[in-house]
Protein backbone atom coordinates (compact mmCIF):
# COMPACT_ATOMS: atom_id res chain seq x y z
CA UNK A 1 0.00 0.00 0.00
CA UNK A 2 2.89 2.38 0.66
CA UNK A 3 3.93 2.22 -3.00
CA UNK A 4 0.42 3.10 -4.12
CA UNK A 5 0.28 6.00 -1.65
CA UNK A 6 3.56 7.43 -2.94
CA UNK A 7 2.42 7.09 -6.55
CA UNK A 8 -0.96 8.71 -5.90
CA UNK A 9 0.63 11.48 -3.87
CA UNK A 10 3.10 12.28 -6.67
CA UNK A 11 0.38 12.01 -9.32
CA UNK A 12 -2.17 14.31 -7.71
CA UNK A 13 0.39 16.76 -6.34
CA UNK A 14 2.13 17.19 -9.69
CA UNK A 15 -1.14 17.67 -11.58
CA UNK A 16 -2.25 20.39 -9.16
CA UNK A 17 1.19 22.07 -9.14
CA UNK A 18 1.10 22.32 -12.93
CA UNK A 19 -2.54 23.39 -12.89
CA UNK A 20 -1.87 26.27 -10.51
CA UNK A 21 1.30 27.28 -12.38
CA UNK A 22 -0.51 27.30 -15.72
CA UNK A 23 -3.31 29.50 -14.39
CA UNK A 24 -1.12 32.11 -12.69
CA UNK A 25 1.79 32.35 -15.12
CA UNK A 26 0.48 35.60 -16.59
CA UNK A 27 -2.52 37.83 -17.07
CA UNK A 28 -3.58 36.06 -20.24
CA UNK A 29 -3.52 32.65 -18.52
CA UNK A 30 -5.54 33.91 -15.56
CA UNK A 31 -7.97 35.77 -17.84
CA UNK A 32 -8.47 32.65 -19.95
CA UNK A 33 -9.18 30.59 -16.87
CA UNK A 34 -11.58 33.23 -15.52
CA UNK A 35 -13.40 33.26 -18.87
CA UNK A 36 -13.79 29.48 -18.74
CA UNK A 37 -15.17 29.71 -15.19
CA UNK A 38 -17.65 32.34 -16.40
CA UNK A 39 -18.76 30.05 -19.24
CA UNK A 40 -19.04 26.97 -17.02
CA UNK A 41 -20.78 28.66 -14.10
CA UNK A 42 -22.43 31.88 -15.33
CA UNK A 43 -24.23 32.43 -12.01
CA UNK A 44 -20.97 32.65 -10.04
CA UNK A 45 -18.80 35.76 -9.91
CA UNK A 46 -16.05 34.55 -12.24
CA UNK A 47 -13.08 36.39 -10.73
CA UNK A 48 -13.59 35.31 -7.11
CA UNK A 49 -14.54 31.78 -8.23
CA UNK A 50 -11.35 31.50 -10.31
CA UNK A 51 -9.22 32.74 -7.39
CA UNK A 52 -10.98 30.27 -5.06
CA UNK A 53 -10.26 27.35 -7.41
CA UNK A 54 -6.59 28.31 -7.71
CA UNK A 55 -6.27 28.80 -3.94
CA UNK A 56 -7.90 25.42 -3.31
CA UNK A 57 -5.57 23.72 -5.77
CA UNK A 58 -2.56 25.35 -4.09
CA UNK A 59 -3.86 24.26 -0.68
CA UNK A 60 -4.16 20.68 -1.94
CA UNK A 61 -0.48 20.78 -2.97
CA UNK A 62 0.55 21.97 0.50
CA UNK A 63 -1.67 19.42 2.27
CA UNK A 64 -0.30 16.54 0.16
CA UNK A 65 3.27 17.68 0.82
CA UNK A 66 2.94 17.31 4.58
CA UNK A 67 2.56 13.84 6.12
CA UNK A 68 0.24 15.04 8.90
CA UNK A 69 -2.24 16.61 6.44
CA UNK A 70 -2.11 13.95 3.75
CA UNK A 71 -5.62 12.66 4.44
CA UNK A 72 -7.09 16.18 4.30
CA UNK A 73 -5.27 16.77 1.00
CA UNK A 74 -6.79 13.70 -0.62
CA UNK A 75 -10.26 14.53 0.76
CA UNK A 76 -10.06 18.07 -0.63
CA UNK A 77 -8.65 16.85 -3.97
CA UNK A 78 -11.46 14.31 -4.30
CA UNK A 79 -14.08 16.96 -3.56
CA UNK A 80 -12.62 19.48 -6.01
CA UNK A 81 -12.18 16.90 -8.76
CA UNK A 82 -15.79 15.78 -8.22
CA UNK A 83 -16.98 19.39 -8.57
CA UNK A 84 -14.93 19.77 -11.76
CA UNK A 85 -16.46 16.58 -13.15
CA UNK A 86 -19.99 17.79 -12.45
CA UNK A 87 -19.31 21.16 -14.11
CA UNK A 88 -17.67 19.56 -17.16
CA UNK A 89 -20.43 16.96 -17.44
CA UNK A 90 -23.12 19.65 -17.33
CA UNK A 91 -21.31 21.68 -20.00
CA UNK A 92 -20.92 18.65 -22.28
CA UNK A 93 -24.57 17.67 -21.77
CA UNK A 94 -25.68 21.20 -22.75
CA UNK A 95 -23.52 20.98 -25.87
CA UNK A 96 -21.45 24.05 -24.98
CA UNK A 97 -18.08 24.71 -26.56
CA UNK A 98 -16.14 25.89 -23.49
CA UNK A 99 -12.35 25.85 -23.89
CA UNK A 100 -10.51 23.70 -21.39
CA UNK A 101 -8.37 26.06 -19.36
CA UNK A 102 -7.70 23.46 -16.68
CA UNK A 103 -3.97 23.98 -16.99
CA UNK A 104 -3.99 27.64 -18.04
CA UNK A 105 -4.24 29.29 -21.41
CA UNK A 106 -2.29 26.63 -23.32
CA UNK A 107 -5.28 24.57 -24.40
CA UNK A 108 -8.08 25.72 -26.64
CA UNK A 109 -9.73 22.31 -26.99
CA UNK A 110 -13.38 22.39 -25.94
CA UNK A 111 -14.36 20.39 -22.88
CA UNK A 112 -15.70 17.01 -23.87
CA UNK A 113 -15.82 13.31 -23.04
CA UNK A 114 -12.00 13.07 -22.95
CA UNK A 115 -11.97 15.56 -20.08
CA UNK A 116 -14.52 13.49 -18.19
CA UNK A 117 -12.31 10.42 -18.69
CA UNK A 118 -9.30 12.45 -17.52
CA UNK A 119 -11.20 13.50 -14.40
CA UNK A 120 -12.25 9.91 -13.74
CA UNK A 121 -8.56 8.94 -13.90
CA UNK A 122 -7.68 11.78 -11.49
CA UNK A 123 -10.52 10.81 -9.17
CA UNK A 124 -9.33 7.19 -9.17
CA UNK A 125 -5.85 8.35 -8.19
CA UNK A 126 -7.19 10.63 -5.49
CA UNK A 127 -9.52 7.97 -4.08
CA UNK A 128 -6.75 5.36 -4.11
CA UNK A 129 -4.50 7.80 -2.24
CA UNK A 130 -7.30 8.53 0.21
CA UNK A 131 -7.84 4.84 0.90
CA UNK A 132 -4.13 4.27 1.39
CA UNK A 133 -3.87 7.29 3.70
CA UNK A 134 -6.83 5.96 5.71
CA UNK A 135 -5.05 2.64 6.18
CA UNK A 136 -1.84 4.41 7.29
CA UNK A 137 -0.03 3.77 4.02
CA UNK A 138 1.20 0.32 4.96
CA UNK A 139 4.81 0.16 6.07
CA UNK A 140 8.29 1.18 5.07
CA UNK A 141 9.53 1.41 1.51
CA UNK A 142 13.15 1.32 0.38
CA UNK A 143 14.70 3.99 -1.81
CA UNK A 144 14.17 1.92 -4.97
CA UNK A 145 10.50 1.51 -4.10
CA UNK A 146 10.11 5.23 -3.46
CA UNK A 147 11.84 6.09 -6.74
CA UNK A 148 9.78 3.60 -8.74
CA UNK A 149 6.53 4.76 -7.14
CA UNK A 150 7.41 8.40 -7.77
CA UNK A 151 8.22 7.70 -11.42
CA UNK A 152 4.89 5.91 -11.83
CA UNK A 153 3.00 8.85 -10.29
CA UNK A 154 4.89 11.30 -12.49
CA UNK A 155 4.11 9.26 -15.60
CA UNK A 156 0.42 9.20 -14.66
CA UNK A 157 0.52 13.00 -14.32
CA UNK A 158 2.19 13.29 -17.72
CA UNK A 159 -0.50 11.23 -19.40
CA UNK A 160 -3.15 13.33 -17.66
CA UNK A 161 -1.60 16.57 -18.87
CA UNK A 162 -1.58 15.28 -22.44
CA UNK A 163 -5.31 14.50 -22.52
CA UNK A 164 -6.06 16.95 -25.34
CA UNK A 165 -3.21 15.62 -27.49
CA UNK A 166 -4.09 11.98 -26.84
CA UNK A 167 -7.80 12.50 -27.56
CA UNK A 168 -6.91 14.24 -30.83
CA UNK A 169 -5.21 11.02 -31.96
CA UNK A 170 -8.53 9.19 -31.75
CA UNK A 171 -10.71 11.73 -33.54
CA UNK A 172 -11.78 10.91 -37.07
CA UNK A 173 -9.95 12.80 -39.77
CA UNK A 174 -12.01 15.52 -41.41
CA UNK A 175 -12.62 14.91 -45.07
CA UNK A 176 -12.14 17.92 -47.28
CA UNK A 177 -14.25 18.58 -50.28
Amino acid sequence: MAHVLISCRAFITLVFVLSVAGKVKGRQAFRGFTDSVRALAPRLPAGPAAVSVIATEALIVVLLALPMTLLAGFVLATGLLSAFSVAIGASVRRGEQVACRCFGAASTAPLGPAHLIRNAFLLAGSLAGLLCALTAGGGAVGIAGVATSFVFGTAAAGVTLLTDDISRLFRPLRQEG
